[in-house]
């Protein structure tokens, strides 16, 4: 199986660094998703694996070869665009056979070969009609089918779902997961910008910014334990809350100041804080799962009062922004309550799910329950290359 390893991986475009001292390993036969906002760095970084794009600076490596400067060709990958990019006067038996051929591969091999792919991915039916005649399913199937003819060592998909429909990518991730989970030599690097993707497909996720690696974990892992406010709002739906609030750390145990609530988390944040924080301002971040409305017999004191701006259902859930004096926060309602646009309701949130970041640097100040040693790639100093 094949692993890869981008090393102080930097690309500029007329000077300006769009990808920024890249490090990642991604280990063989691992499902890995590249994930951020547009123009985070994260087609251009998959773009440079594939020889499409060279460094500016730093190292590429396949399976401990150093292919930087290795043509496309010889890197033994394959593609998928989010443009089928398929050719409309061949059938999908002449579009998936195209690469074998120009590669002047064995004949003898090629007809079985077809058919394992279009089995494998359903489209055997399929294989005497053009792409006109097929559904947007399809013709992604096609776009797969061609990229694994090949039997790569790494495959590599940039946004191959964006042009689905929603309940189409549904079933199209599902259908990626199988695959993956078939093809076990294979190492897989896929870009999104889509989070729930992200999180349902990826073995690990890597979370992009500005061109910056932000974060590598799993995705649960992501989701309980992010390194910065910007992770912690983007991974997760609806986004966490951030409101500002007050440390107080005193022999007595943690305290945090937040929305007019005192709240006591000596007994879910002790041993966690990392070295060196002390009382002073901070960002507290709540997702709106942990945000609801207080029991009957909740304290006084730990009620929030708010008020109803936007009520959402989405079928399962009810979410509503609330305005928390002036501070507007996302709490999830339960199902039945149907509340009325500026009705009063008093909240309050998990003291166990709360997190705490820097209130100047907007990092995370907790480790890991596990112990892991925790290692932000967003405090690394990158030192910026020069650009001959």
């Amino acid at each position: 199986m094949t692993g890869i390893r981008f090393e102080n991986v930097w690309k500029f475009f007329e000077g300006s660094a769009v990808v920024t001292d890249l490090n990642l390993d991604v280990h063989a036969g691992e499902f890995i998703v590249l994930v951020g906002p547009s123009g985070c760095g994260k087609t251009t970084s998959l773009r440079m694996l594939a020889g499409l794009e060279r460094p500016s600076h730093g190292r590429i490596f396949i399976e401990d070869r150093d292919v930087t400067d290795v043509p496309t060709g010889q890197r033994d990958i394959s593609m998928v665009f989010q443009s089928y990019a398929l050719y409309p006067n061949m059938n999908v038996y002449k579009n998936l056979a195209f690469g074998p051929r120009v590669r002047k591969e064995p004949k003898s091999t090629l007809q079985t070969r077809i058919n394992d792919v279009a089995d494998l991915l359903q489209i055997r039916h399929l294989l005497n009609r053009t792409p006109s005649a097929l559904s947007g399913g399809q013709r992604q199937r096609v776009a797969l089918g061609r990229a694994l003819i090949r039997e790569p060592r790494v495959f590599l998909m940039d946004e191959p779902l964006s042009n689905l429909d929603a309940a189409l990518r549904v079933q199209m991730r599902a259908e990626l997961i199988r695959l993956h989970h078939r093809l076990k030599e294979t190492t897989t690097v896929y870009v999104t910008h889509d989070q729930v993707e992200a999180l349902t497909m990826g073995d690990r996720v890597a979370v992009m910014k500005d061109g910056v690696l932000l974060q590598v974990d799993t995705a649960n892992d992501l989701f309980e334990y992010p390194d910065s406010v910007f992770v912690g709002e983007f991974i997760g739906s609806p986004k966490m809350n951030v409101f500002e609030g007050t440390l107080m750390i005193t022999g007595d145990g943690v305290v945090v100041d937040v929305l007019g609530v005192r709240a006591d988390l000596t007994d879910y944040v002790a041993g966690r804080l990392i070295d060196g924080v002390s009382s002073g301002p901070v960002l507290v971040g709540v997702r709106p799962h942990d945000l609801f409305p207080a029991s009957g017999g909740a304290d006084e004191s730990d009620r929030i009062p708010a008020r109803v701006d936007i009520s959402e259902h989405t079928g399962t859930e009810v979410f509503a922004t609330m305005d928390v004096g002036e501070t507007k926060a996302v709490a999830r309602l339960p199902r039945a309550l149907k509340p009325e646009l500026g009705e009063r309701i008093d909240l309050a949130f998990s003291r166990h799910a709360v997190h705490l970041f820097d209130a100047s640097t907007k990092l995370s100040l907790l480790g890991r329950i596990r112990g892991r040693e925790r290692v932000s790639v967003a405090q690394t100093t990158q030192v910026r290359p020069e650009v001959k």
